[in-house]
């Protein structure tokens, strides 16, 4: 039986007593892994929160493993992984002190949903005791890590729940073997974790997910919490829902400064992490004396921006610690020529790992991130839209602002125009590097 997911489901890669591994592929024909928690596991809550949390621990791990998609409140909970980032399904329930054994065991191996949850045989540790991820790491997030809204979130006691083994049961459930499967209960079950939302949609979807509890209506909170788990590692948690208007609701911050305001819609290609090294083109063209430029003061940049005669910016958004302009020419379709300038606060101290966590929200059409500098990356790549091709660049560089020197903005810069003219987005963008010194 098809597990429940946004995915086609190809191959068992493997199965535990806990719960099956799948190859599967999603609505963009990627190739993933699938971790289901399944039988009577899925059942349990000590289980379920030791699977969501594990998958949460690993991604914050340095060195760990991300997951792009995941859904905690499902009646048989799953985590999916990008192939090309390794095993992440195997990974998951190694975490959990499972190995994977052939597809072929599952009847023998798999505690059916009728397994006795309550009579396991003596209880081990569900969770690695040395070499495993820590919940708390301060490591960053991918673009699709999920946090839950405050009401939702929930703490478990760290303390172990040791278990007495039950008697036998008189008659042994079918299929089991007489010593019976890993124990159904962790010792040390982790923080309990919030079911996420779901990061992209898929063109033909085969399977609809099931709904998260008490979501509310119209907010996106997924890929906005991304950025404040990493906050866990220094002490503090802090959530928030960002509605259409940009506009936070910070309830908690473990950082010095208030959450940034991230997209409200997740990215449907963000950039290819890690940024590969490199430096800053020295070959891309600057303005010069004999173009026809104007300068702009925009209100809350915090610095002049050069344009050509024919660009327009218009602001597109702003709040308390986020601006966003869009600039460019007025032509539309295939002769449209600019995108976005977007400034926002970033949380104090703005650490790499936050510095990592909000360009991962970016959108930057799957292209490979190349360093420019200790404080910015950007991204180039030439698009298929309506048919014809258009050039795309963007920007994500930290900057100082305040006198005392400390990066605390975060500017993006996003862009496109037809391939003959991307000299224009690169001649602007050199620009603004020069003002702002990134």
């Amino acid at each position: 039986m098809q597990p429940v997911g946004p995915y086609r489901f190809t191959e068992a890669l493997g199965v535990c007593p806990v719960g099956t591994a799948w190859w599967a592929i999603d609505g963009q024909d990627r190739l993933v892994t699938v971790a289901v928690l399944e039988g009577a596991a899925a059942t349990d809550q000590p289980w379920r929160e030791a699977f969501a949390n594990a998958a949460n621990a690993m991604a914050l791990t340095s060195g760990g493993q991300r997951y792009v998609n995941a859904d905690f409140a499902a009646p048989k909970p799953w985590v999916a992984y990008p192939s090309e980032e390794g095993m992440g399904a195997q990974r998951l329930f190694q975490t959990l002190g499972m190995e994977l054994l052939p597809a072929e065991s599952a009847t023998e191996v798999l505690v059916p949903e009728s397994g006795t949850v309550t009579e396991p045989p003596q209880p081990v540790s569900g969770v690695p005791t040395s070499g495993g991820p820590s919940p708390t790491s301060g490591a960053p997030l991918p673009w699709a890590m999920h946090a839950a809204p405050p009401q939702q979130a929930q703490q478990v006691s760290p303390a172990p729940q040791q278990m007495s083994p039950a008697p036998a049961p008189e008659h042994q459930p079918i299929g089991v073997p007489q010593q019976g499967p890993a124990p159904l209960r962790p010792e040390h079950p982790l923080p309990v974790s919030a079911p996420p939302q779901e990061p992209f949609t898929a063109p033909a979807r085969r399977i609809t997910p099931s709904a998260p509890p008490r979501r509310r209506t119209g907010l996106w909170i997924g890929v906005a919490a991304l950025v404040l788990v990493v906050l866990a590692g220094a002490g503090g948690l802090a959530v928030w829902a960002g509605s259409g208007d940009e506009k936070p609701d910070p309830v908690a911050s473990g950082s010095t400064s208030a959450p940034p305001l991230l997209p409200t819609t997740p990215p449907e290609s963000p950039g290819v992490e890690p940024p590969k090294p490199g430096a800053w083109p020295t070959q891309w063209p600057k303005f010069k004396e004999r173009d026809t430029v104007r300068t702009l003061n925009l209100d809350g940049l915090g610095f002049p921006v050069k344009v050509p005669t024919n660009w327009q910016c218009t602001l597109a958004g702003r709040a308390e610690g986020f601006v966003k302009y869009q600039c460019g020419t007025p032509a539309t379709g295939a002769q449209a020529l600019g995108g976005e300038v977007i400034v926002r606060d970033c949380p104090q101290p703005c650490t790499g790992q936050w510095q990592t966590a909000m360009r991962g929200v970016e959108e930057a059409w799957g292209a490979q991130w190349i360093r420019s500098g200790e404080y910015a990356s950007y991204a180039e790549k030439i698009l298929d839209v309506d048919g014809g091709q258009r050039h795309g660049l963007v920007v994500v560089a930290y900057f100082r602002s305040g006198e005392d020197g400390a990066i605390d903005r975060q500017l993006v810069i996003r862009m496109t125009a037809p391939v003959p003219e991307a000299y224009q987005l690169r001649r602007f963008a050199s620009y603004i590097r020069d003002v702002v010194v990134f």
